[in-house]
């Protein structure tokens, strides 16, 4: 990659994070779907992780993350109620996605762009499931559980809908990152038959 290239992949990727971020923060409550907003943020990760590779994956994930760290840090309960906030966690799990995301699917699937959608859903499955049990191991840990969310509510009132809006928004997301960038024609050249040297390194390891 030649120092254009590279000058405009940072570019173009510092708009899609910026704008990412802003629409979360400022926007994401306009477009609701049973009382759920699109995690943009954990879609332009996934889908950033899958098109292009480990490297992308991991340091978008890590930006990313640190981001959401900063504008809405993970909080949990602890003594007689009082929130904590836990910064850095939010960083260390969009990095691992952006990791998920580039290895899930390309061995036998390579990168089928419409792929990309189906791992926007099992990865927002994971997640929220995962946000679901940390709440209620934290609650029964502080000693605050009085009752928790039932399963019938966890599974048809937050993690479906969260996963039908994040398909939704992945779709117009997965068109930019093809036709746009932050790779001319939505290729990256250092990417042969969906490996890249990175991610045999990793495998590797």
């Amino acid at each position: 990659m030649n120092k254009k290239e590279r000058a405009r992949q940072i570019i173009v990727y510092a708009i899609y994070i910026i704008s990412v971020c802003c629409l979360q923060v400022s926007f994401s409550g306009n477009f609701r779907l049973l009382g759920r907003s699109c995690d943009l943020m954990l879609v332009f990760v996934a889908l950033a992780g899958y098109l292009f590779g480990t490297r992308d994956g991991l340091v978008v994930g890590a930006i990313v993350g640190l981001l959401r760290d900063y504008f809405s840090g993970t909080v949990v309960p602890g003594v007689n109620l009082e929130p904590i906030v836990l910064f850095g966690v939010g960083m260390l799990a969009f990095f691992y996605i952006g990791l998920l995301a580039s290895v899930l699917f390309r061995k036998r699937f390579r990168r089928k762009y419409m792929l990309g959608i189906l791992q926007v859903a099992l990865i927002s499955i994971l997640y929220y499931s995962l946000c679901h049990v940390i709440s209620f191991v934290c609650l029964s840990v502080s000693g605050n559980l009085n009752t928790y969310h039932s399963f019938r509510y966890i599974v048809f009132s937050s993690v479906c809908p969260q996963v039908m809006i994040n398909v939704i928004g992945s779709i117009p997301m997965l068109f930019l990152l093809r036709f746009v960038g932050p790779y001319r024609k939505g290729v990256r050249s250092s990417l042969i038959d969906g490996y890249s040297v990175e991610d045999r390194k990793w495998q590797s390891v």
